[in-house]
């Protein structure tokens, strides 16, 4: 994560709102832990970044903009890559790999983006990366022990590369440090993303197993009734089961809804199944 050394965001937000580093401290664990985030000793995880900027009064994306410089923050990135992915924009994805290969340094930041552009490349054709890439990906996997925002978006970009009981163990790791806290209601939704997308990398591998257990996290789950999230377990639910009333019901759904991309990667997805 890229830092400017001369500023650090929450102590001089801290120092503003006249909050001791103790106080502080008190709500995230200890004043040990804000001496070493404001030392950038360490990275704070998603609850910490989400109790510090409640207590700050700062919001997570002024957070990131801060930590990741204007332009670059990772959820407008990744957000970014999810409608040129919806959008059947392969062209200008592959063009976006060339630029940051070609004019950046290789630094967490440019390494993650990179790495989330040619998983969502990869998406496209929705098959496996060869092995020595995926060993790549499960070994930087395996090293994280308290999952960070940005390591969340770089594993559902591109667990469509792994073969699905190998993530397994990171979903369960990531279910248990968020679902559980007081970030709950902010994670919520990365989570379900991050669901959406591996139940439907299950389904194209035709791993069973796996989709049966993201279908049950899934009914614990809270989903908005109003949102795509929806149309997506709705649409991929009925796929599995080979349901094509169901199915034809989504496509009636996201007409009705005028969400021509949607229908069309619902379609893309349909067709890569049935081959």
């Amino acid at each position: 994560m890229q830092k400017d050394n001369n500023f650090n965001l929450i102590k001089e937000r801290r120092k503003i709102k006249n909050v001791s580093q103790s106080e502080l401290g008190a709500i995230i664990g200890s004043q040990a832990m804000v001496s070493r985030i404001e030392n950038n000793q360490i990275l704070p995880n998603i609850q910490t970044i989400y109790l510090i900027c409640k207590t700050l009064d700062l919001t997570i994306e002024e957070y990131f903009y801060t930590y990741y410089k204007k332009g670059t923050n990772i959820t407008k990135f990744r957000n970014e890559l999810n409608e040129k992915y919806m959008s059947n924009d392969l062209s200008i994805l592959n063009q976006g790999y060339l630029d940051i290969k070609t004019n950046h340094s290789l630094t967490l930041k440019s390494k993650h983006q990179l790495l989330m552009l040619q998983a969502t490349i990869y998406h496209f054709t929705f098959k496996l990366a060869s092995q020595s890439d995926q060993n790549l990906l499960l070994n930087y996997f395996d090293q994280i022990v308290r999952w960070q925002l940005y390591d969340i978006y770089l594993l559902e970009c591109t667990l469509n590369m792994i073969h699905s009981e190998k993530i397994k163990p990171y979903i369960s790791d990531i279910l248990v440090q968020y679902m559980k806290t007081e970030s709950r209601a902010y994670a919520i939704d990365i989570i379900m993303s991050l669901m959406i997308k591996y139940l439907e990398c299950s389904i194209i591998q035709r791993n069973n197993i796996i989709t049966d257990w993201i279908l049950l996290k899934l009914n614990d789950m809270p989903i908005k009734e109003n949102s795509n999230v929806k149309i997506w377990v709705l649409f991929l639910s009925a796929l599995y089961i080979q349901d094509t009333k169901k199915i034809d019901q989504v496509y009636t759904v996201t007409n009705y809804l005028n969400l021509p991309n949607l229908k069309k990667n619902f379609i893309r997805i349909q067709s890569a199944y049935s081959k």
